[in-house]
């Protein structure tokens, strides 16, 4: 299994990991295609320049990922308060368009992956799709500028507004390069290591986990702050906001350009995708014996790929929550009297809690939390962290609910009591309910995404067979794309947030009993295969994540 601290946070979203297993079943398969090629790559990695004993090229890689970050993050934080107050969407549109956006970049991962491992490679995959994602970002910059691209010639409080065409394009471009690049960047890292180097690339992810929640970080602490100057006659400043961002995207670009003639670069293996797809209609037509026609390991390894996507069913629910951080939850946010002292907290600035506490938690549940629950003989498997991550994700939507039941108090007793008829959007800021009073579900939501998400990541290494567990990752990626999908649905159902909320809370803890019911199903064959393919590199670890309720771990 893969240690715990390679997943969550933003690790999730961004970290495509590889094993020191699939480096050498890919520098195996290169071996039986062309002794030629795998010559060229040994040769290349051995006369590789060296920094502190690491390929030279490490360094560009990891600034590569820190400015995409950055870029990704910082213009996705600013992005719901640009829909709802420059654009001037209702935030029903801005939540539509927000997850539409995010469920794009998470169903991309699977076309990246299939063109650079079967057509033209990481290498080139990651640079013309970056410069992809470079155009996606100048297009949002330039359009945020009303006076060039004014909708009619209409002003409002702040200045012209911009035609929503521009960022809306931007956006779907923005997405094509982050969702593309998402699968090929930490892997192509990794092909730059020998494979006697398991130790270095080990803590090769660790530098590159640590660049993606730095530059997440800062984006989210900086752009709130650039978005709210004053530039252009106006009280906001979104050309900045957004022009940060792609100024850092083009860095990225830069800091992977500078060492293109030291990258390793295995040409295209093939896709595990493409097998998959092949037995899947073998045994889906059912006129012929898929054991026959594809061998009976391929048709087993397609068997235990199913078990693993079933445990992933309950997950879109899960994303449909978690993502409403950066829309509804900045909505609520956005409500709210923001001053500390001499300080204001922005809306959007809230979102640097949850990669702050992930970061402080991850270490508390791993040394404190699962020994302690283990000592006192409570259950700490698979199941249980993922039931139970859920059901801290319902606590915090009612939490959020709770929350929101108080600020619609508090306008109604104003306007009771001065004979007035404000409302959650303009009640005066001192009389609002202070912004840090979400602390505590977004704690909530952390803590649960520990449990369900990290787990779930570890889930997907320990039990997908070995030649597929990047698929595995692709399609974990993609239950975040489709959770989006069900947040836009299910936002419909009501205007009223107080009562979203609580609807969100409810559907969450059914998807908490759907992931006991499903585990309870694919436990024993989960198990059987996991133990029947211990020679090949599918064997338990000491750290890998069990599947039984009671860990029987010493």
């Amino acid at each position: 299994g893969i240690n715990a601290e390679y997943g969550g946070g933003k690790i999730d979203d961004d970290l495509h990991l590889i094993t020191h297993d699939e480096l050498n079943s890919q520098y195996h398969a290169v071996d039986a295609a062309t002794d030629s090629v795998d010559d060229k790559i040994l040769l290349k990695k051995q006369s590789v320049k060296r920094v502190f004993g690491y390929p030279i090229t490490i360094p560009f890689i990891i600034s590569n990922e820190f400015c995409e970050r950055f870029s990704y993050y910082g213009m996705r934080t600013v992005l719901t308060i640009y829909m709802t107050q420059r654009l001037q969407m209702d935030k029903e549109e801005a939540t539509d368009w927000y997850h539409e956006f995010v469920a794009l970049c998470y169903a991309t991962p699977l076309l990246g992956a299939l063109i650079a491992d079967v057509f033209i490679g990481k290498y080139m995959t990651i640079l013309i799709l970056s410069i992809v994602y470079c155009i996606g970002n100048a297009i949002m910059a330039v359009t945020a500028v009303g006076q060039w691209f004014p909708d009619g010639n209409l002003p409002n409080d702040e200045g012209i507004i911009p035609q929503k065409w521009g960022p809306l394009l931007g956006l779907q471009i923005i997405a094509l390069g982050t969702g593309g690049i998402k699968p090929c960047v930490s892997s192509f890292g990794g092909d730059q290591f020998m494979s006697s180097e398991s130790g270095r690339v080990q803590r090769y992810f660790s530098m590159f986990y640590f660049s993606i929640n730095a530059g997440s970080m800062v984006a989210t602490l900086l752009t709130p702050e650039l978005r709210s100057t004053k530039c252009m006659g106006d009280s906001s400043c979104f050309p900045l906001a957004f022009g940060v961002p792609a100024v850092f995207m083009l860095l990225a670009v830069v800091a992977f350009l500078l060492a293109s003639k030291w990258y390793v670069k295995i040409p295209p293996l093939g896709n595990p995708i493409v097998d998959v797809a092949k037995v899947s209609w073998t045994l889906f037509r059912g006129k012929e014996n898929p054991e026959a026609v594809h061998g009976a390991k391929k048709v087993a390894e397609t068997r235990q790929l199913y078990r693993v996507l079933a445990v992933f069913i309950p997950f879109p629910l899960f994303w449909a929550l978690f993502e409403q951080q950066g829309s509804r939850w900045i909505v609520q946010a956005s409500r709210m009297n923001g001053k500390l002292g001499s300080i204001e907290i922005k809306p959007d600035q809230m979102q640097v809690f949850n990669p702050l506490l992930i970061l402080c938690l991850i270490p508390v549940f791993e040394t404190l939390v699962y020994p302690l629950m283990k000592k006192v003989g409570l259950p700490t498997g698979a199941t249980f962290r993922m039931v139970f991550g859920l059901i801290l994700v319902a606590i915090s939507f009612v939490i959020c609910g709770f929350v929101e039941l108080g600020m619609e108090e508090r306008v109604a007793a104003y306007n009771a009591a001065h004979r007035t008829s404000y409302t959650l959007d303009t009640l005066p800021t001192e009389h609002q309910l202070h912004i840090l009073t979400t602390i505590p579900q977004i704690f909530a939501i952390t803590c649960g995404e520990i449990l369900c998400s990290i787990t779930g990541l570890e889930f997907a290494y320990a039990y997908a067979p070995v030649s597929m567990k990047s698929v595995c990752q692709s399609f974990f990626l993609l239950t975040n794309a489709f959770g989006n999908i069900v947040t836009i649905i299910f936002t419909k159902v009501t205007k009223r947030d107080l009562v979203l909320y609580f609807m969100w809370a409810g559907i969450e803890l059914g998807a908490a009993a759907l992931m006991y019911f499903i585990t309870s199903l694919v436990r024993e064959p989960l198990e059987a295969f996991k133990k029947e393919n211990s020679m090949e590199g599918a064997t338990a670890s000491p750290n890998d994540v069990k599947m039984e309720e009671m860990d029987k771990k010493d």
